[in-house]
């Protein structure tokens, strides 16, 4: 099979600077320069399918806008009077070992704790020798100040 030159071509934000050889497998190899000032090495094939368009500054670009978007999205939709929504929806971390959020065990205190963030203020902490109790005054707080907001913004806990 004839060798395709490839040099000075674009591909994406590609441009195939020489031919850098074979590989293990036989894949045909460009030295490419990408627009971003860095210089990669890429299979001919991959060039000629689309396969790679950057050096991976496009990936990064990508993932970079797609967070500014979420944030935006965050902003409008789900972040209220300082307090993230979905948060107080969220479900229960894998990590908890008591089965319920915002209760744990204190080993060194041998005492269950329960425990409420609310706008980066901590407005629960306290602990209980009986676990029942911890539970209760969780749930108690969550009925006091998440479901005002809850209710407000038409998020009733899932």
């Amino acid at each position: 099979m004839a060798r395709i030159d490839l040099t000075g071509q674009r591909f994406g934000r590609l441009v195939a600077i020489k031919d850098a050889g074979y590989t293990k497998n036989r894949s045909r190899v460009w030295e490419c320069k990408c627009d971003c000032g860095n210089t990669c090495f890429v299979r001919a094939s991959s060039l000629k399918y689309g396969e790679n368009k950057s050096c991976g500054c496009l990936r990064s670009d990508i993932y970079h806008e797609n967070l500014k978007k979420a944030y935006k999205w965050s902003q409008a939709y789900d972040f209220k009077e300082h307090t993230r929504i979905s948060a107080l929806n969220a479900k229960i971390s894998s990590a908890n070992k008591s089965g319920v959020k915002g209760v744990q065990w204190d080993k060194s205190r041998k005492k269950w704790v329960a425990m409420l963030w609310l706008k980066g203020v901590r407005v629960l902490y306290s602990r209980f020798a009986k676990k029942e109790d911890a539970i209760r005054a969780r749930r108690e707080a969550e009925e006091k100040y998440f479901k005002p907001i809850l209710e407000k913004y038409h998020r009733d806990k899932e």
